[in-house]
C-alpha cells in the first residue's frame, strides 16, 4: 500500500510539472506572435492592457466601427509610443556608428568597447600603447585618438542626444611626477583634463554645447580591469550617449538642479 501511496504521488507531481510547461510554451507563443504581429495588432494589445475599449471586435466579428477604431491609434501625446520611436531610431543610429568604429580597429586589439545600456550606449576607448589614444602623459589627441572623437561627432551631431564624458587612468597613472605632485593628483588631472579635451574635441566636430550633461575626470577609481588596475585597458576615455526622452529630460533637469 505504501509504495502505491509514494508512486501516486509522484504520478500527480508530473502533471504539475507538465501544467507549468504548457504555460511556459504559451507564453512564449504570445511574446513570439506579438513580435512579429503588425503595428496595428500590437496596437490593439497595447489599448486592451490599457483598459481601453476595444467593443468593434465584439459587435462583429472582423468589423471595426469607426468610433471604436479611434482606440486604437496611440495619442500625439503618449510619451511611451514617443518614447519607443525615438529608441527605435537611437539604436539604429547607434549600430551604425559600431560599425563605424570597430573598421578602424585592426582585429584583436579591442581598442573600442560598446556598453549597450538600459538608457543610451557607452563608448569605451582604450588607451594602448600599441595605438595610443593620447600622446603619453598628455591629454593631446593623437591622430587616431582624433577621428575616433571626429566620427563619434559626426553621428552625433545630427541628432538631439546626450552626451557624457569620462577621463580614467590605471592605477599609477602615466606621466611625469615630480615633487610637487603625488601619484594621486597626477590621476586626477590627467583624467579630468583628457576629459575636457574629449568634449573639446566633440563640440569641434560639430556636438552643440546644450548637448553636454556631465564632463568628469575619475582618476583610477572606477578600473575595467579590477583584479588588475595598473592594466592600461583601465586608461581609457568613455563618451556615454542617450537619446533625448520626455521623461529622461525631466530627470535630468531635476538631478542637476538638486544635487
Amino acid at each position: 500500500m505504501g509504495k502505491r501511496g509514494h508512486g501516486g504521488h509522484h504520478g500527480g507531481a508530473w502533471k504539475v510539472a507538465y501544467a507549468d510547461f504548457v504555460t511556459s510554451m504559451m507564453a512564449l507563443f504570445l511574446v513570439l506572435w506579438l513580435v512579429s504581429s503588425d503595428q496595428e495588432t500590437r496596437e490593439a494589445v497595447e489599448a486592451y492592457f490599457r483598459g481601453e475599449k476595444v467593443g468593434a471586435a465584439m459587435k462583429r466579428p472582423g468589423a471595426i466601427h469607426e468610433s471604436d477604431s479611434k482606440a486604437f491609434k496611440p495619442k500625439p501625446d503618449d510619451r511611451a509610443s514617443k518614447n519607443l520611436a525615438v529608441l527605435e531610431k537611437f539604436n539604429r543610429s547607434m549600430e551604425r556608428l559600431r560599425d563605424q568604429l570597430n573598421n578602424s580597429s585592426e582585429a584583436g586589439e579591442d581598442l573600442i568597447r560598446f556598453e549597450f545600456l538600459a538608457d543610451g550606449v557607452r563608448i569605451v576607448a582604450i588607451d594602448r600603447s600599441r595605438k595610443p589614444f593620447f600622446l603619453p602623459g598628455t591629454p593631446d589627441f593623437t591622430d587616431f585618438g582624433l577621428f575616433v572623437m571626429n566620427t563619434i561627432a559626426w553621428e552625433v551631431e545630427r541628432h538631439p542626444y546626450m552626451v557624457e564624458v569620462e577621463g580614467h587612468t590605471q592605477k599609477g597613472a602615466d606621466g611625469v611626477v615630480n615633487e610637487n605632485h603625488s601619484v594621486s593628483d597626477v590621476a586626477w588631472d590627467l583624467s579630468t583634463r583628457r576629459a575636457m579635451a574629449a568634449r573639446k574635441a566633440l563640440q569641434g566636430g560639430g556636438v552643440d554645447d546644450t548637448q553636454f550633461w556631465r564632463v568628469a575626470g575619475y582618476a583610477d577609481r572606477q578600473p575595467i580591469n579590477q583584479e588588475k588596475p595598473e592594466a592600461e585597458e583601465n586608461r581609457r576615455i568613455s563618451v556615454v550617449i542617450r537619446p533625448k526622452l520626455d521623461d529622461q529630460i525631466d530627470e535630468l533637469k531635476a538631478t542637476f538642479a538638486n544635487p
